[in-house]
């Protein structure tokens, strides 16, 4: 640990073999105080236990609304992952906490609780969102309608940061703006806090965060750095945007060196 502690973040894609090899070598490279991962305790926790239960029990811990927004998120999800044909039971999570295990490295929880997540995307999606991506569909253009299948043929294998899948964001947020503010702007913010508690308290940390995140996390950062060197009042506009940050609290735990997979969340 030093006065000011260091981030490494690795942007990775969760199911792909080549990420998981670039999770391990970085985290054996860089041997930082702490390794940081893009889970909560529930997710964790299932890690760790070995869960064998399945989707539908899982989902069953939920309330209704949320359980059925984690049902068709996890459906989607595998659906994804196999049409590229990766494998859906390895994760650079699990990757990630096996390394840490294997050099006596406490792991951090970054992300936000499952449930609250769940929770917001069912207060915003409701039946009205497939006729509403429908008509943005619609009124796009025929350069953005070749843009869009351009993305989907990206080989996930090319992403090495957060700039390669930039133009996907964009096209989601274009697209589905409602999931994207709940899914990755809400959830880039509180990373980048408790990665940023983490720094401050002089850790050195490899964070290892879906690429999509990465530039969100890093723009937070910055701010927060900025922030901190100015130690200026806030505005009142940025008073929600900042609200936690001042005690921001991050989950520690010392995995197992057993760690088996993490499932699809």
């Amino acid at each position: 640990m030093s006065a000011q502690g260091t981030i490494t973040i690795v942007p990775s894609v969760h199911f792909s073999p080549t990420h998981r090899r670039r999770v391990r070598s970085t985290i054996r490279e860089t041997e930082p105080d702490v390794v940081a991962v893009e889970l909560d305790d529930r997710r964790y926790d299932r890690l760790e236990e070995r869960s064998g239960r399945s989707p539908l029990e899982l989902a069953q811990e939920l309330p209704p609304a949320t359980a059925a927004a984690y049902t068709v998120l996890q459906a989607v999800q595998r659906t994804v992952v196999r049409l590229y044909g990766l494998d859906p039971g390895q994760t650079d999570m699990e990757a990630a906490v096996e390394t840490a295990a294997e050099l006596d490295i406490d792991v951090a929880l970054i992300d936000d609780p499952i449930a609250e997540t769940l929770s917001a995307l069912a207060d915003r999606v409701g039946p009205e969102l497939l006729p509403k991506l429908f008509a943005r569909t619609q009124r796009m253009g025929p350069d953005r309608q070749a843009k869009q299948l351009e993305l989907l043929t990206t080989s996930f294998e090319e992403i090495t940061s957060g700039e390669d899948v930039q133009p996907a964001i964009e096209q989601m947020r274009l697209l589905l703006p409602e999931l994207t503010e709940i899914m990755i702007d809400r959830r880039d913010r509180s990373m980048g806090r408790r990665l940023h508690a983490l720094r401050s308290e002089g850790h050195d940390v490899v964070a290892v965060v879906g690429a999509g995140h990465h530039l969100g996390i890093k723009r937070t950062l910055e701010d927060l750095e900025v922030r901190a060197r100015d130690a200026g009042p806030l505005e009142s506009a940025e008073t929600e945007y900042w609200e936690f940050d001042a005690d921001t609290t991050v989950p520690i735990r010392s995995p197992a060196r057993s760690v088996t997979r993490i499932p699809i969340e």
